[in-house]
Parts: C-alpha cells; structure tokens; sequence
C-alpha cells in the first residue's frame, strides 16, 4: 500500500491498475517449455498470498487484472496501448526490464531493484540502454542475442554486440531475412559465418521473437475512462 501510495503521490495518477501473472501455463510456456525454467520455485503459500493480496486490494478500491494464459507483461502491454490511443500519460511501474520496449513518447517506465535506486526510462534512456536501439528493437535484440532470465538461448553464435549491429543495419528479425544475401554486406567480423547461422536458425530467431515480444492485444473487458485511484479520494493522501 506505501508503495501504491507513493507512486500515486509522485505521478498524480488519475487511474491505477495492477496487473498479476496467472497459474502457469502460459502460452509461451506451450510454444516453449523451457521457458523461464530454472527459476527457483515459488516459497510455500505463495500462490494463496497473492489470492488474499488481491482480494485486500479490491476491497480497498484497487483495480487489478489476471487473465489466464497471458503474463501480466501482456497485461500491461494492452493496457498502455489503449492508453496511448485514448490521449492518456502513462506510467509503468515494474522491476522488470523487458517492459522497456513499451516505451514511446507517452509511456515511460519506472523500473526497481534492490540493487540500484529507481531509474525511470523514457525514449532516450531507453536508447541509451540499448546501444542506440529504440524500444521497439528490444524484443529483436532479446531474440537474437537471448534473455538469461528468462531462459531463453537466442540465435546461437549470435551475441550483445553482434545482434545489436545486425539490428542497427535491418532493424528487425524480419527484415534481416527479408534480404538474407545482403547481410553479408554488414560490416561485422566473421559475417560469412554469422550468415550461415542465421540462415540456419531462421525458425529459431522467429520463435524467439514471439517469445520476447509482449503482446499487446490482449482480450480484456475494461473501460479505461471509468477507471480510478483510490488513493487520490483519501482525505488523508489530498492533505499530504
């Protein structure tokens, strides 16, 4: 609840959603069953935690959405677009990096650790991140060179600086195999042989790009302009 406060606080926001993971499986999971794997497991009664999380925040006023198959990523991901496309500013609060590729000149993202104090990504940071790539790459990027976290290989061979050239010269998955041949002609150490890997794993580098890429056309029955912040009706939050 602090942390609900305070970021309504910080922003102003007119409207707060949360969003929650499902009980896997995850449609990822079924194009992909190594996914994620190898995450230490859940602690014990977590799942019924989150139960009994959700329901206080409900009975608190909050608004959240869990939609079976889909990550709470894809939530978000939906949530914003239409939030895009109605006019509105959007914050995302995360401590998940892969969100970074939902950034545009409405949404920015706010990302937490435990590690390093808050750092909120807009384009240009964003870009920074990246080596210059625009969030619209990071599911390509992530495609190519892999996603440790998530436990996802990449194209084989193909590494950080490689993909984030070949991306910089095609900008996308698609339109390296667009033109295959002329990859060839990108000024890369070694790109006869990166060629033939590519080549090779063209099925791979499409399946890993369905794997990074949040989706944003989730089916979910909500009307944004209806939407509150509870925290912004408290008599206590309007005197601080």
């Amino acid at each position: 609840m602090d942390m609900l406060e305070h970021l309504s606080r910080k922003y102003q926001a007119e409207r707060l959603i949360l969003a929650f993971d499902p009980i896997p499986p995850l449609f990822r999971h079924l194009l992909y069953p190594a996914y994620k794997e190898g995450r230490p497991p859940a602690p014990d009664g977590f799942v019924y935690q989150c139960g009994e999380l959700r329901d206080y925040l409900s009975s608190e006023g909050y608004l959240s959405v869990e939609v079976d198959g889909y990550e709470a990523d894809d939530i978000i991901g939906t949530l914003s677009k239409r939030a895009r496309e109605s006019g509105f500013k959007t914050t995302i609060a995360t401590c998940d990096l892969d969100l970074l590729q939902l950034v545009n000149d409405q949404v920015s993202v706010e990302v937490f650790s435990q590690y390093w104090p808050t750092r909120i990504f807009n384009v240009k940071k964003t870009r920074a991140r990246f080596k210059g790539l625009s969030p619209s790459q990071v599911p390509d990027y992530k495609a190519l060179a892999g996603d440790r976290l998530d436990n996802l290989p990449g194209v084989p061979g193909i590494g950080d600086v490689t993909a984030t050239t070949l991306l910089r010269e095609k900008e996308s998955i698609e339109g390296i195999y667009r033109d295959i041949d002329s990859v060839k002609s990108i000024p890369i150490r070694g790109i006869d042989r990166i060629t033939r890997i590519l080549s090779t794993n063209k099925e791979q580098a499409y399946l890993m790009k369905t794997l990074t890429t949040i989706v944003c056309d989730v089916e979910i029955n909500l009307d944004l302009h209806k939407c509150t912040n509870p925290a912004l009706a408290t008599e206590e939050f309007i005197k601080n």
